[in-house]
């Protein structure tokens, strides 16, 4: 295995390794926070069903809390992501998806690659527009030049001509 595909492998996406460790630290370190505090209260009380009631009380709390709150970071924004991505698709071509600071890492470097796919695909949109408006005006220009009674063949011909130049370098200034 080349060295190239090994770092493609394990490096490529390291900001959401990166989250799931802080998620793995967090977890150890209030476990381990409350296993001292266990222990130091476990001599002071007498051991039975109370205690261990206490104890797993204590872990699930620091379950639940950890969950809720990385929860929050990596599934909270999908919500508020699809209703933004629902007013984009309303035609709102301008707008971009928000970053919260309290979005995860990973979830942030995602949106601003999604942000660079709705830069591309406003400019098309508005080249698109650009060049209707643009026939519009030009086969109106024909229309206009046929409706008149006496226009001689070689002004018609030139007037399709002229049309067919303008779209040539319509369609070539536009992205693809």
């Amino acid at each position: 295995m080349d060295k190239k595909r090994i770092r493609q492998k394990f490096f490529i996406v390291k900001e959401l390794r990166l989250s799931i460790s802080l998620i793995v630290v967090w977890s150890l370190l209030a476990g381990i926070l409350f296993t001292y505090l266990t222990k130091e209260l476990g001599g002071k009380i007498e051991h039975g069903l109370f205690s261990f009631v206490i104890v797993f009380a204590g872990y699930v709390i620091i379950v639940i809390v950890l969950a809720m709150f990385f929860a929050h970071r990596f599934i909270g924004p999908f919500e508020r992501l699809k209703m933004e991505i629902k007013l984009i698709l309303a035609g709102n071509y301008h707008r971009r998806l928000c970053i919260r600071s309290s979005d995860d890492f990973y979830i942030r470097t995602f949106i601003a690659e999604v942000n660079k796919i709705l830069d591309e695909f406003e400019g098309k949109c508005f080249s698109k527009e650009r060049l209707r408006e643009s026939i519009d005006s030009e086969l109106l220009h024909i229309v206009s030049l046929i409706e008149k009674e006496d226009i001689p063949k070689e002004k018609l011909r030139e007037a399709v001509l002229s049309f067919h130049e303008k779209m040539e370098s319509l369609l070539e200034d536009t992205p693809k």
